[in-house]
């Protein structure tokens, strides 16, 4: 595996040194800091503007379905609510709430409530030259870490955390063998594609928990857990997260927590090469 370290810039490099990143299928984190940089008007996202602006729209929300435990596939399902039903319960609410979590919507380009917010925030420059698929809201307020259990995606995802803190758990797809995968992996492509056998509907999901993994059971996680890039980000980070790569995402604090994810569709190892061998004249402006 390769080194437990991550990328990080301390302020945005330039687009050409972002897809040096992007050929070599590696993940960066950029600091923006104040994403009034990008023209966002994601600062004036109250509670009374989001219930304003898209509270009377339908949202699909992830439901725990139990008292305790995680939202993982097992404990929950998707209902479908009013936006401001939503926000009223959960970011609102004081105490927060760990029964709810509105994360990926349905497959469509836009949702609500980004449908309604579109005037506040833009693509960001690394992808505007991508192929994007959809734009999703991760939004959430609870008293304990709400959990995305360990998975990987099959786009590129740039992620940016407009509000509180999110802890990542990466591990490259490389490692995929040792997280115990549902599906059954047929190939792992040189530029992190994994191809999986047909049968299991949500292949890409680690059977374990990377903080309560017995070792006995998942012998070969044990081997690369301490392999496993970890990284804190807060309001104004972006993170790239490429085709593949697994992660583990928990909030921290207690208060309101908002991200935004930027899907791009995978190019294929081609275009790839193909990018790779225009790097190095390219000449893009800085961001």
């Amino acid at each position: 595996m390769s080194p437990s370290v991550l990328t990080r810039y301390e302020n945005p490099p330039p687009i050409v040194t972002f897809f040096r990143h992007y050929v070599a299928r590696e993940p960066v984190v950029i600091r923006f800091g104040d994403w009034a940089r990008l023209e966002w008007k994601t600062a004036r996202w109250s509670n009374d503007y989001l219930l304003q602006k898209a509270g009377n729209h339908e949202v699909r929300v992830l439901e725990r379905r139990t008292q305790e435990g995680q939202l993982d596939l097992e404990t929950t399902n998707y209902i479908t609510m009013p936006f401001r039903d939503f926000v009223r319960g959960v970011l609102a609410n004081p105490a927060g709430s760990d029964a709810h979590y509105l994360n990926l919507q349905h497959d469509h380009i836009l949702d609500p409530p980004l449908l309604q917010l579109l005037g506040d925030f833009t693509i960001p420059p690394y992808f505007q030259d991508v192929r994007l698929r959809c734009v999703v809201a991760w939004m959430g307020r609870s008293p304990v870490p709400i959990v995305t259990p360990l998975h990987h995606d099959f786009e590129d995802n740039l992620y940016a955390v407009v509000e509180g803190r999110k802890r990542f758990l990466l591990f490259p797809p490389t490692a995929a063998r040792a997280l115990y995968t549902r599906g059954e992996i047929v190939t792992i492509e040189p530029h992190g594609r994994i191809v999986y056998a047909p049968g299991e509907p949500m292949p890409h999901l680690s059977r374990l928990d990377p903080e309560t993994a017995d070792p006995a059971r998942f012998p070969l996680f044990a081997e690369i857990r301490p392999h496993g890039r970890e990284i804190v980000l807060e309001s104004g980070d972006l993170l790239f997260v490429p085709a593949g790569w697994f992660h583990r995402v928990a909030s921290e604090g207690t208060g309101r927590h908002i991200a935004l994810s930027f899907f791009a569709h995978a190019p294929p190892l081609e275009g790839l090469r193909y990018l790779a061998g225009r790097l190095d004249a390219a000449t893009p402006p800085a961001v």
